[in-house]
């Protein structure tokens, strides 16, 4: 099931809300493509841009966390260190395995739905490190 994004959802630090939007968006884009088998290169395009767009923002959140010395900024690199991994994992099937209703599952659970936890318990605690 696709996911939308909520005022639930803010960090209070507007652009690291617009890249989870964005992040929110794709993933719900490779869900729905994996789940209406929409063919592998839409499927490999969403992936690409993805992957790509997870590393930056990843990195942008880091950086922040790291600069403000965020009690949780080692915790927020394991996680997506984990992240990335299932991101791997699921580019490696459907490399090998296409389009399934498993896959789209593993998308839910464990990019949508891990994403969606991440923020509320780990990125939302930014904001109060900020000056």
């Amino acid at each position: 099931m696709s996911l939308r994004w909520t005022d639930s959802l803010k960090t209070g630090i507007p652009e690291i809300d617009q890249q989870h939007k964005q992040l929110i968006d794709q993933m719900n884009l490779l869900y729905d493509a994996i789940q209406n088998d929409k063919g592998s290169e839409e499927i490999k395009n969403i992936m690409t841009f993805l992957q790509s767009y997870v590393n930056q923002h990843f990195g942008y959140e880091e950086t922040c966390m790291h600069r403000y010395k965020c009690p949780v900024a080692m915790e927020n690199k394991t996680a997506h260190t984990q992240f990335i991994n299932s991101l791997n994992e699921i580019k490696n099937e459907i490399n090998t395995k296409g389009a399934s209703i498993s896959l789209a599952i593993k998308v839910n659970q464990n990019l949508l739905e891990w994403f969606i936890n991440h923020i509320k318990k780990i990125d939302t605690q930014l904001k109060a490190c900020m000056p």
